[in-house]
C-alpha cells in the first residue's frame, strides 16, 4: 500500500528533514511512526497525501507515484486527520463539516446521508449534528475531523497524534474505530508519542531519528531492540517494561501481560 524508495525531503537546501528512507507497509496494516520532535513524522504523512513532494527518491501509495499526482486526486483514496483539529474545521455545523468530503467525491444524496450518519454514529456525534464544531470540546472536535475522514471511506487513513487530548473513554472509542477500519481492509498510518497506544494498536512501527529511518518492523520486534529505543529517545510501553522485568515475552497490553503471566504460572505449577 505504501512503498518508499530512497525517499528524501528538505524544506530548503540547508534543512534536510528526511534522507534515504525506504520501507514498505502492506495493505490492511496499522502502522505507527515514532521519534523525537522534529524527526520528520508529520512531514512523512504530508508526503503520503501529496501535500509535499519528495526532494528525491520515490513514494508510492496504492501504486501511485506521489510525484505524479495531486493531493486532490489522491484524496479519493487517502484521508488525513491533522494534529490540531481547529485548523481543519471550517463549516458552521458538524453535519456540514462531515458532508464536505463526500460531496467532493460526488456521492449520491443517499450515499452521502448514509456515510455521514454512519460516521457520526461511530464517533459519538449523532446528537451534535447541528452544533458548531468550534463550540464542542477539544476531544469532540478531534472526532469531527475523524468522522470527516471516515465518511470518505478511504483506503489509506493518515492520523497525526490521534490520541492527543482524549480521555480513557474517548481513546477506547478511537481504538475500536481503528480495529474496525483494519478489519475492513483500510491501511492506517499514524504518528504518536504515546508508546502504550502504539503497542496496543499498531502492527508495524517505523522509528525515525535525525532524519533517518532507524528501524521498520513488527511492533514487538522493534520494542525489543533496547539500544534502538534509547537512541531514538523513546521509552518502552509499560506492559513491555513490566513483562521484561518478569522475564515474560513482550506484552503489547495489560491484558496480554496477564495472559503471559498466567501461562508462565501454570507452567511452573
Amino acid at each position: 500500500m505504501i512503498k518508499a524508495e530512497n525517499l528524501a525531503f528538505c524544506y530548503s537546501p540547508a534543512a534536510s528533514v528526511l534522507a534515504n528512507v525506504s520501507f514498505h507497509i502492506e495493505a490492511g496494516t496499522i502502522a505507527a511512526i515514532a521519534g523525537r520532535n522534529g524527526a520528520g513524522k508529520s512531514t512523512l504523512l504530508r508526503l503520503c497525501n501529496a501535500l509535499l513532494k519528495p526532494t528525491s527518491g520515490c513514494l508510492r501509495v496504492n501504486g501511485i507515484d506521489t510525484r505524479e499526482t495531486s493531493a486532490a486526486k489522491l484524496a479519493r483514496i487517502v484521508a488525513t486527520v491533522f494534529q490540531t483539529p481547529e485548523l481543519q474545521l471550517f463549516a458552521s455545523r458538524v453535519v456540514d463539516e462531515i458532508s464536505f468530503g463526500p460531496k467532493q467525491l460526488r456521492y449520491s444524496r443517499l450515499q452521502m446521508e448514509q456515510a455521514v450518519a454512519a460516521a457520526m454514529e461511530r464517533t459519538g456525534l449523532s446528537s451534535q449534528a447541528e452544533s458548531h464544531p468550534l463550540d464542542l470540546t477539544h476531544a469532540a472536535r478531534r472526532f469531527v475531523t475523524l468522522a470527516s475522514a471516515l465518511a470518505m471511506k478511504p483506503r489509506l487513513l493518515l492520523l497525526d497524534e490521534p490520541q492527543q487530548g482524549l480521555d480513557a473513554a474517548a481513546i477506547q472509542r478511537l481504538e475500536d474505530i481503528l480495529r474496525a477500519e483494519k478489519a475492513a481492509g483500510v491501511t492506517i498510518l499514524f504518528t504518536c508519542h504515546d508508546m502504550d497506544f502504539i503497542a496496543r494498536n499498531a502492527d508495524h512501527l517505523l522509528v525515525f531519528g535525525g532524519g533517518a529511518l532507524l528501524r521498520s518492523g513488527a511492533v514487538s520486534d522493534v520494542f525489543s531492540d533496547t539500544a534502538l529505543i534509547q537512541l531514538a529517545g523513546l521509552k518502552l510501553p509499560d506492559s513491555m517494561l513490566l513483562a521484561q522485568m518478569l522475564q515474560l515475552p513482550p506484552a503489547r497490553s495489560c491484558e496480554q501481560l496477564i495472559e503471559f503471566w498466567l501461562k508462565a504460572k501454570l507452567l511452573r505449577s
